[in-house]
């Protein structure tokens, strides 16, 4: 019963952490857009209004939208947004903004009104009118839930960090992923520990073993592992005491993730529409007024942040996606600087086969210290008695499988992430070495592993009667006189039943013959009546 409440205890911490790691993966990364019914009626909304709520939910479309508005037509063949022709002279470019038009044409419907009689007469005040109605108010307050807010605090500490580091990130990650080894030291001690009760029972566990060495039916692996389990709870030895650091450093590593990305919200501590807004800003065409960078992901801002030079957010004065842009840069213009630079390399873009490629070595040496780390931290811990050859087959690919998908993960990512990573290998490694110095496992002789051989067969000897029944001093079973042929075995029956007299051997040829004149007299008594 106990080994079952343990197990529906961890399953529901195990679930517990899985939610919450998955709330801190996603949170803030999901929104609610609104759903707006894709016709309009003379007697709804006029075709502007409409216009400016459905063009924005599609990117392409308000893009090419706001660019028509500035003069430039992205639909014309030949179009480059990175060398940008002459805007048109007009200021409105009309062919331009009826190809945004095109791409979020209304179902043709006879309630609808004609979408060919706005098209047709369409004009350049009433372009000018859709942008700036579909313009968006960015909310620049601050309001986070309580796991955003234990992130953010955790980021306050890393700009600490930084700061005492000169600004440079990539330091500030080190020191803090120190911090991190030595707040996880006590839940490595108690791992440690653990591992030194369980190898302390080894002699015991491979006496058990050879005890049914050579069989491998199901029936015996059972019993087997019944007697194991029976050994770990007499010594008080618990076999998941060692998971509850590894559950407890899922969540740590997802929120460590999100604040290593996203400085921008959780380091800086600037709301997430903000963070959002700067995003939009730098990935929008720059005929739309933005900077037209290409991001390898769309996750987090610090990838952002690396590329930004000086003047850059100037343009935000002018961007036309959002209604209050001059608010929007006066926040983000007073931040202060983090510098993502380390020898000279910028770690805020992702390694990838580009310029500079020199980035590939993270992913490398992401693979050689994860996998080192790994076979390392096998050798300081102990581990368990295994007689099947699939177990080790299976830690040989956990050593190489795990190391690979660090490896895909580092190219997925800004390289200051696979530098963090690298950092924490080393750290956890170098951790999990003085661990083992301190606290060395138990060594055994053979004369140990004999001793326990011993001792089990003297239990199996000696093992404990039930409550109740008796033994003699030669070790026989006393039976109860009410139940004295319970157990009795019968003989085969080949062979007849003696029964001997005892007291017949003993006695003196004196008596022996008086009592065979005594039974004479009575045999010629019964002749006698038998005559009469």
């Amino acid at each position: 019963m106990k080994k079952k409440t343990m197990s529906r205890v961890l399953s529901i911490a195990m679930a517990l952490l899985l939610a919450m790691t998955a709330l801190v993966a996603f949170s803030g990364c999901v929104k609610q857009e609104e759903k707006i019914n894709s016709s309009w009626t003379s007697a709804d909304v006029d075709a502007e209004t409409y216009f400016a709520r459905i063009l924005p939910q599609s990117s392409e479309a308000r893009e090419k939208f706001v660019a028509a508005s500035r003069g430039y037509n992205m639909s014309a063949p030949g179009f480059d947004d990175n060398h940008l022709p002459a805007p048109d002279p007009s200021g409105v470019s009309l062919e331009g903004a009826k190809a945004a038009l095109l791409l979020v044409k209304p179902a043709d419907d006879p309630s609808i009104l004609k979408f060919d009689e706005f098209y047709n007469a369409l004009t350049a005040e009433q372009v000018t009118g859709i942008v700036t109605r579909m313009a968006e108010v960015v909310d620049l307050t601050v309001d986070n839930g309580p796991i955003d807010t234990l992130l953010v605090l955790i980021g306050k500490f890393v700009q600490l960090l930084t700061k005492m580091t000169g600004g440079l990130y990539v330091l500030g990650l080190f020191f803090f992923a120190i911090v991190v080894e030595l707040l996880m030291l006590p839940f490595g001690i108690r791992q440690q520990k653990n591992s030194r009760k369980q190898a302390r029972l080894r002699p015991k566990e491979m006496a058990i073993r050879n005890k049914y060495k050579g069989r491998n039916d199901q029936v015996t692996m059972q019993k087997m592992n019944q007697e194991i389990q029976k050994l770990y709870q007499d010594e008080g030895y618990n076999p998941m005491g060692g998971c509850l650091p590894l559950l407890i450093q899922m969540p740590i590593v997802i929120a460590l993730y999100n604040i290593v990305i996203d400085p921008l919200r959780y380091v800086l501590g600037l709301a997430e529409s903000l963070s959002s807004a700067l995003s939009t800003y730098c990935t929008a065409a720059r005929a739309a007024g933005g900077l037209g960078l290409e991001l390898g992901t769309g996750k987090g801002t610090i990838e952002l942040l690396s590329q930004l030079g000086g003047g850059q957010l100037e343009g935000l004065r002018n961007f036309a996606f959002f209604a209050n842009r001059e608010e929007c840069f006066n926040a983000l213009n007073n931040l202060p600087e983090l510098n993502f630079n380390l020898f000279g390399l910028n770690m805020g873009i992702i390694p990838g086969f580009r310029q500079p490629f020199v980035l590939l070595l993270i992913p490398v040496l992401t693979f050689a210290f994860y996998f080192a780390s790994m076979k390392l931290t096998r050798k300081f811990t102990y581990q368990p008695v295994t007689t099947d050859p699939q177990m080790g087959c299976s830690n040989n690919m956990m050593d190489i499988t795990m190391p690979l998908m660090s490896v895909y993960i580092t190219f997925i990512v800004p390289a200051a992430v696979g530098i963090y990573w690298i950092f924490k290998c080393i750290i956890s490694t170098v951790k999990q070495f003085v661990i083992h110095k301190a606290m060395p496992l138990p060594t055994f002789t053979e004369e140990d592993y004999k001793a326990a051989e011993r001792e089990l067969k003297g239990k199996t000897k000696h093992e404990k009667k039930p409550a109740g029944e008796r033994t003699s001093p030669s070790g026989k079973k006393v039976r109860s006189l009410h139940h004295i042929d319970d157990d009795d075995e019968p003989l085969p029956p080949s062979v007849p039943e003696k029964k001997e007299d005892p007291a017949k051997s003993e006695q003196p040829a004196g008596q022996e013959e008086k009592k065979n004149d005594m039974r004479a007299p009575m045999k010629d008594d019964r002749k006698d009546d038998e005559k009469k």
